[in-house]
């Protein structure tokens, strides 16, 4: 592997202009996606003047809501105007990510495109980054309070500028965990690098815990203060947020050991191995390794990740955060080896062909350019036989959004983690339904199907439907056959 050019400016604009292409191309084209139903109809429901927790349950902190509403009112409450939010967020983070390796890691132009490229070209990044979801902007702002902290930890900055810094990154971690809960993590990471530097007493003992006290005084004005008033006047807030995520089922099958190296292997081994090779060269070439930046870079990485250890059901995109430090040190690494001859001449094609391997997914032009004409033929049945005012019920929320039609408030989820906790019931389900005098019904079946047919009581959901609703239509999604119902007359 030849050592990377450091990158005329022709470069960088292909490149980010190719970035900016891929990201907004057929940005609705596909629209399964499981989840973002709720956070798309939460942000439609919020641009009409409804408040979370008090008017629909979610189980997000609100600030994506409020974001996607405020796309809505201005261009319409269309999935593309959520999407390219997205896409957006993650251009944002991929240019800090670029910003943060010229600056502080004072990489040439090529190794610093390097790390922003692995970053936005990782497949759970690109596809995550396709579509409306709290994750995307908590990893945007997440990555800024580590780009502030970063560039707070300069031996030439004055002390003001430090503190400055340390409120900053507290701010901007209240921003992502105002977003998405896990955002928290960003900040515990930061509080706990700067713990190690007061133990390690690399700089002034009262300069720590300056910085330490100011980082906690940005997080709590961000954080504290707009969480708190949700717990003071919004019903509801306390139980969707914090009491959703305390009463999760425990993923099961496996012991805890064993169950923390499937995830290991799940994180490295999904698209990741080129990452991870570009992040171990830095741990074997690196002489530099205690420099304070780059252990601000682990640490942060090892509270992201530190969510494998819950004893909850685990998907990729919790952790995703983790690749925004690793990307960092993954253009470092890169560097390592294009500097040392012998070691380019055998590491080289070997991370090349790697992160070609990583990437292949994300490029896949059947996979970017997909349409789903089965998601919008169900929404179209939906919108020719309700009414605007007729509540609609299903699995999924997506087909509300779409039709433009209101989800009983209190079943906008019902996620298999809300059904197998049994927060979510037949009895809750029928009560809201009969009250509400819901028109249709929709049920997703199949072996992927994992919503409402994961009911304890499931049987006694399907003797209400037939006692008053009729069957209407079996249509196709996907993976998934929809089979839909109308109330009887």
């Amino acid at each position: 592997m030849k050592r990377p050019s450091t990158g005329s400016a022709w470069f960088l604009m292909f490149f980010w202009g190719a970035a900016f292409v891929l990201g907004f191309l057929n940005l609705a084209g596909f629209l399964m996606n499981d989840d973002e139903g709720n956070y798309l109809y939460a942000a439609w429901r919020v641009s009409l003047g409804d408040v979370p927790y008090r008017d629909f349950t979610v189980v997000q902190t609100p600030l994506g809501f409020y974001l996607g509403a405020a796309v809505f009112k201005m261009f319409g409450p269309t999935v593309a105007a959520a999407r390219a939010l997205s896409v957006a967020f993650m251009l944002g983070t991929a240019v800090l990510l670029y910003a943060a390796a010229r600056s502080c890691f004072h990489l040439e132009r090529g190794y610093a495109l390097a790390a922003a490229g692995i970053f936005f070209l990782n497949k759970h990044v690109f596809y995550l980054g396709r579509s409306f979801m709290p994750d995307v902007p908590m990893i945007f702002f997440g990555t800024a309070a580590l780009f502030v902290a970063l560039r707070g930890e300069d031996d030439k900055a004055a002390t003001g500028t430090k503190r400055k810094a340390a409120f900053l990154a507290g701010m901007f971690a209240g921003l992502a965990a105002l977003a998405k809960l896990n955002g928290a993590l960003v900040f515990a990471g930061y509080i706990g690098y700067l713990i190690l530097e007061f133990v390690r007493k690399s700089e002034a003992r009262k300069d720590a815990v300056m910085k330490m006290a100011w980082a906690a005084a940005g997080f709590l004005v961000m954080f504290g203060t707009a969480f708190g008033l949700l717990l003071a006047f919004v019903p509801g807030t306390f139980d969707a947020v914090i009491g959703f995520h305390a009463t999760k089922e425990a993923a099961s099958g496996l012991s805890y050991l064993g169950l923390l190296g499937q995830r290991l292997a799940q994180v490295v081994g999904n698209h990741n191995y080129g990452l991870a090779a570009g992040v171990i060269a830095v741990l074997l070439f690196g002489r530099k390794n205690s420099d304070r930046r780059r252990v601000l870079l682990w640490i942060i990485a090892g509270s992201a990740l530190a969510i494998i250890f819950l004893p909850s059901r685990f998907f990729l995109r919790y952790a995703v955060f983790t690749a925004v430090p690793l990307a960092l040190l993954f253009g470092l690494g890169v560097k390592l080896i294009g500097e040392r001859t012998r070691i380019r001449r055998i590491a080289g094609p070997v991370l090349a062909v790697l992160v070609l391997l990583c990437l292949a997914p994300t490029l896949s032009p059947k996979k970017i350019l997909a349409r789903d004409p089965e998601t919008r033929a169900i929404a179209s049945f939906v919108r020719e036989h309700t009414l605007p005012g007729d509540f609609v019920f299903g699995d999924d929320p997506f087909l509300n959004f779409l039709a433009r039609r209101p989800c009983p408030p209190g079943l906008v989820d019902v996620s298999e983690a809300m059904v197998t906790g049994g927060r979510i019931d037949a009895a809750a389900i029928i009560d809201q339904c009969e009250r509400l005098g819901v028109k249709l019904i929709f049920i997703e079946k199949g072996a992927s199907a994992h919503h409402l047919v994961k009911l304890k009581d499931f049987t006694r959901f399907q003797d209400y439907l037939e006692k008053n609703f009729q069957p209407a239509e079996k249509m196709r999604r996907e993976f998934l056959d929809v089979e839909l119902y109308l109330r009887r007359r």
